[in-house]
């Protein structure tokens, strides 16, 4: 039985990866389509690493965002198509930077409420600048905003900031140099803070 569980494992893997395709044909071969890691065991969790260019995985959207005092411009939204429920996902952009990673959930349940929309509610999100280097992680806990990290050019943490989670504003900042913390501002109100010195 395990022999065949393993070969409609090994088709299905192969059969994928020939189906699987770009948006961009012409460079196939530098992008990542998708790779799995199946479950061992009832604790062990699905992994799978995906392009968000897959058009078998994602669905690509372009919209017109609006910013205020700024023009209105381009962008693209992307929708996973059939998510697998309790799989963590790697999620890759065309530049095969890493740019979320979390649990996939189709239900969650937060402060005895049931949420009955499927997202990453416990999930990181990665930002770069232009020039490719890591600008800020993102990190949100129960589907709420948890912190953002902010990095230098040598990826170096240089600021730390922590939200509240039920309201979503600024709790605390922790300011750091060359790697060490060097301030703490603890925020009472909007823009209005202290400082510890360390």
């Amino acid at each position: 039985m395990n022999i065949l569980s393993l070969l409609i494992l090994v088709l299905t893997i192969t059969s994928g990866c020939t189906g699987c395709h770009t948006n961009d044909d012409s460079q196939t071969d530098k992008k990542i389509t998708y790779n799995i890691y199946q479950k061992t065991g009832v604790q062990d969790t699905d992994t799978l690493w995906v392009s968000q260019n897959d058009t078998a995985v994602f669905r690509a959207e372009e919209y017109v965002q609006h910013r205020p005092c700024s023009k209105a411009q381009l962008a693209m939204r992307y929708e996973l198509r059939n998510p697998k429920d309790g799989s963590y996902y790697f999620i890759y952009n065309d530049k095969q930077q890493l740019i979320q990673e979390g649990k996939y959930t189709a239900s969650y349940v937060y402060e005895g409420k049931t949420i009955e929309q499927g997202n990453f509610y416990n999930s990181k999100t990665y930002f770069y600048k232009k020039n490719g280097n890591l600008s800020s992680i993102h990190y949100q806990e129960d589907g709420r905003n948890l912190k953002t990290e902010l990095f230098n050019r040598k990826r170096m943490v240089t600021e730390i900031i922590y939200f509240n989670k039920k309201s979503g504003d600024k709790e605390k900042v922790e300011i750091y140099k060359n790697g060490k913390r060097k301030e703490t501002r603890i925020y009472t109100a909007f823009n209005v803070y202290h400082t510890i010195r360390k």
